[in-house]
């Protein structure tokens, strides 16, 4: 685990698609002070007209966002606390990346090149973020062609034919076989383990599967690596994309593999993963898809399914053997990045990407603690004041709490010193990734 005083933003999920049609939700972003539970303060304060005295309180940790209050803003009333300013700070969500990578035969250069790119060209670039990451590998490891061993300093693997290395909060290792057409049932299969009946790892070490990594207040990140399509079945589901006649249309099975993948990985698990109204996890393709003009250049989620017939599916320097529709409608639907896995000698650039995905982007939070405040607030007072991207300021008004929200995107309540936005209006902004948020109000007993 990495966390330092710095304060960064990770991208919300998509906020519409054609297969899941779901909303964002402030849950979904930013909840977490990755601080090293500093206290700073400056300015002049001053009577009303001054420039203000900021101060940030910070701690590790939590589901609430610490906020900056500034104080003083100068409309000329005097006092210290005419006015106060709460302005949000955005910071940055941790993250836990979940690899599943194809063991089969057709996989060996795919595989080396993950092992040799991960620690440069991924973990290197996430570290350097000040990003609180940590690694899962749901693969076979090994020192075998078709084995996944990676090692320091992400990992402490000395010995690739022995357990694999395991850094607390760092990186995981949970050593199955994985084949070309199971990735997604495998990726159900172990999440709870021997626990809730599904496959054992290599050592037994872990019945309680991967889920004993997981952290509720990270954004899931998958990484599918593969050169095949979906052909498995698990707790009576069928996930298939294979033959697929009509891939690109919503209609099809690849795009209701999607949605049944996503739908069985909710019921699983929502408080790590999210819910239909609220997902908290991306779904980032290395599959058998046509690079671009630019290798380098990945397929966003905005664009097309790839690969509706056989010549579009990647065939140099190696070839795959389907273009992975299921995968494809997985990323689009959860804002995720497509990649082609033939063109593993570019892995350098795909970690980048991907490493720059995690990170990049900007989302508002939807909830402001304002118990830190040197005066009391006054409730009454308490006013939002949401400035789009697209410029303008919308003002949202106290309700009386959450069930007076309804569907109103213009409201907030408070509920002891925590201001919270209103359900439609979370999804609203945190939607904007270029808006800001202002929570204002008067002291206590300075209100006319």
């Amino acid at each position: 685990m990495h966390t330092n005083s710095r304060k960064y933003v990770l991208g919300a999920l998509a906020c519409a698609s054609l297969i899941f049609g779901f909303a964002c939700s402030g849950s979904d972003v930013v909840e977490d002070d990755v601080d090293d539970g500093s206290t700073q303060a400056n300015g002049s304060g001053g009577n009303g007209s001054g420039t203000g005295g900021a101060t940030n309180t910070t701690g590790e940790g939590g589901n609430n966002l610490t906020v900056g209050v500034t104080v003083g803003g100068g409309n000329g009333q005097g006092g210290s606390c005419v006015d106060i300013e709460v302005e949000s700070e955005q910071v940055l969500k941790p993250a836990d990346i979940i690899f599943v990578i194809d063991n089969s035969g057709s996989m060996s250069d795919e595989i080396a090149s993950v092992e040799q790119n991960i620690n440069v060209n991924f973990a290197q670039i996430m570290g350097a973020s000040m990003l609180d990451y940590q690694v899962i590998m749901v693969t076979n490891h090994g020192s075998g062609t078709y084995d996944v061993c990676i090692g320091p300093p992400l990992s402490n693997s000395a010995n690739c034919n022995g357990q694999p290395g395991d850094v607390p909060n760092q990186f995981h290792h949970y050593d199955i076989d994985v084949q070309s057409y199971d990735s997604l049932c495998i990726a159900l299969d172990t999440l709870y383990g021997t626990n809730n009946g599904g496959e054992a790892d290599e050592w037994n070490l872990h019945p309680e599967g991967y889920s004993k990594w997981l952290r509720q207040n990270a954004v899931k990140i998958f990484v599918e690596i593969t050169d095949d399509d979906i052909n498995c079945t698990w707790k009576g589901t069928q996930l298939y994309d294979y033959g697929d006649t009509t891939p690109t249309m919503p209609t099809g099975t690849a795009a209701q593999t999607a949605i049944d993948f996503d739908s069985l990985l909710l019921q699983e698990a929502p408080a790590q993963f999210g819910t239909t109204a609220a997902r908290n996890y991306q779904f980032y393709s290395i599959i058998g898809i046509m690079p671009k003009a630019n290798p380098m250049d990945p397929y966003q989620s905005g664009e097309p399914i790839i690969g509706t017939t056989s010549s579009n599916t990647c065939t140099s320097p190696s070839t795959a053997y389907g273009p992975g529709w299921g995968y494809q409608w997985l990323s689009k639907g959860t804002n995720g990045l497509r990649f082609p896995v033939c063109q593993f000698a570019s892995y350098d650039a795909v970690f980048q990407a991907i490493a720059a995905g995690v990170i990049d982007g900007a989302s508002l939070p939807c909830e402001f603690d304002i118990s830190g405040n040197a005066e009391p607030v006054d409730p009454n007072s308490l006013l939002v004041e949401y400035t789009p991207g697209m410029g303008g300021i919308e003002n949202f008004a106290k309700v009386m709490g959450a069930a007076a929200c309804g569907v109103n995107d213009q409201a907030f309540y408070l509920e002891g010193d925590l201001v919270k936005l209103c359900p439609a209006t979370c999804d609203k902004v945190s939607s904007d990734t270029g808006a800001n948020l202002k929570v204002i109000a008067q002291c206590a007993g300075t209100a006319e």
